[in-house]
């Protein structure tokens, strides 16, 4: 093997590598990076005491939008905190506040200070 064939061989492995984590980068994002439509508003679910609320938005997908996912937005009225709390599928039936600190998505237990992600699991 040439030198030059070993040169062109490193650099499409590094490429190819590169490539890799681009894509799963790209097609598998974080629960906190999801970006959500507000066009996309399934429901609203406010706390017992009023201050908080969790919304659910339909996502569309994770890997080239076709397949169906949920994302619950966790919103604090009082400091204006937004996050991402969980991310379901195929569909979110039951969404209800336990208590102030935690809810409950399709039977599953979230403290809203914690994630779920279906993914993980």
């Amino acid at each position: 093997m040439t030198k030059r064939t070993k040169i062109v061989l490193l650099l499409f492995s590094i490429i190819m590598l590169f490539s890799i984590l681009f894509l799963n980068r790209v097609l598998n994002p974080t629960l906190s990076s999801i970006q959500v439509n507000e066009k996309n508003q399934e429901g609203i679910y406010i706390s017992p005491d009023g201050e908080k609320s969790i919304t659910v938005y339909f996502n569309g997908g994770l890997l080239f939008h076709n397949d169906v996912t949920y994302v619950g937005v966790l919103e604090d009225f009082n400091t204006g905190l937004r996050k991402n709390i969980f991310l379901e599928m195929p569909s979110v039936k039951e969404v209800r506040w336990i208590n102030n600190g935690t809810i409950d998505v399709n039977g599953i237990e979230i403290a809203i200070d914690d994630t779920y992600d279906f993914r993980n699991e």
